[in-house]
């Protein structure tokens, strides 16, 4: 992705984010209580996928899975799931945001977004 890509993939994450905090807030949710955030990516080699995973290894993640997405028209992808436990207000910072934003990009990978149990 050029920079712009990545500027306008944080920001597509930041909208869906703020409508996210939204939800949370309105569910009555504690957004500090730590919980299980799950975090997707895609890939489109099973080494980009793996030099990823080991990267975010490294940041505190475990890996969930790393296998191909198994998408008829694109199938060279790879999904890699991740998770690690931490706030939901964390989650929702920009800053880790354009973090794994960034990563994936560096890994030839794109962040897809983040889910938990509510």
């Amino acid at each position: 992705m050029t920079e712009a890509e990545v500027e306008r993939s944080i920001s597509d994450h930041e909208a869906r984010n703020a409508a996210l905090r939204r939800l949370f807030v309105e569910k009555a949710l504690d957004l500090k209580e730590a919980r299980l955030i799950e975090c997707n990516f895609w890939a489109w080699s099973e080494s980009d996928a793996m030099d990823l995973a080991e990267a975010l290894t490294k940041r505190g993640f475990r890996i969930l899975t790393r296998r191909p997405a198994a998408v008829r028209d694109d199938p060279l992808r790879w999904n890699l799931e991740a998770a690690r436990t931490q706030s939901i207000e964390r989650t929702l910072d920009r800053e880790f945001t354009e973090g794994l934003v960034r990563l994936a990009n560096l890994h030839s990978a794109n962040y897809d977004g983040w889910g938990t149990t509510v």
